[in-house]
């Protein structure tokens, strides 16, 4: 059969494929179809392992990964969690000390302020606040 397209004149060439009709089908816009199989057998895609963002993948058929098992002395792992958890204990203290410095030190700036301008009110509610916080004020 002679085609034309954009000016250019062809033979048709009738598909070589194999091919069988499914099961699946329907109708779309009055028209029906079905799903249509290639009858041979495909070619297995190839597979390749490959490496994104760091994190490993395999393409192809899904393998069968054996686990396997590290078995750690209970006397580490305690030893460690132990660490663990001391050493963050530790920095959360210091940090919760390093704050409440901080805020007496802000404190005495601003009762230093307030002194200075003779605002008696803001003296009292300040000298208040640092009885609360356990400030020790000079």
């Amino acid at each position: 059969m002679k085609r034309c397209y954009r000016g250019v004149h062809y033979d048709e060439t009738p598909s070589t494929l194999d091919i069988s009709e499914g099961e699946i089908g329907g109708t779309y816009r009055g028209q029906n179809w079905r799903f249509h199989y290639l009858r041979h057998i495909p070619e297995p895609p190839p597979t390749h392992d490959l490496k994104w963002r760091g994190a490993g993948y395999h393409t192809g058929e899904p393998r069968v990964v054996k686990s396997t098992q590290v078995k750690t002395p209970m006397t580490m792992v305690g030893t460690r969690s132990w660490f663990l958890k001391n050493s963050r204990q530790k920095a959360f203290q210091q940090t919760s000390i390093t704050h409440l410095e901080n805020i007496c030190q802000s404190l005495e700036r601003r009762l230093d302020v307030a002194r200075a301008k003779g605002d008696q009110d803001l003296v009292r509610q300040l000298e208040k606040e640092s009885e609360q916080m356990t400030c020790p004020l000079r």
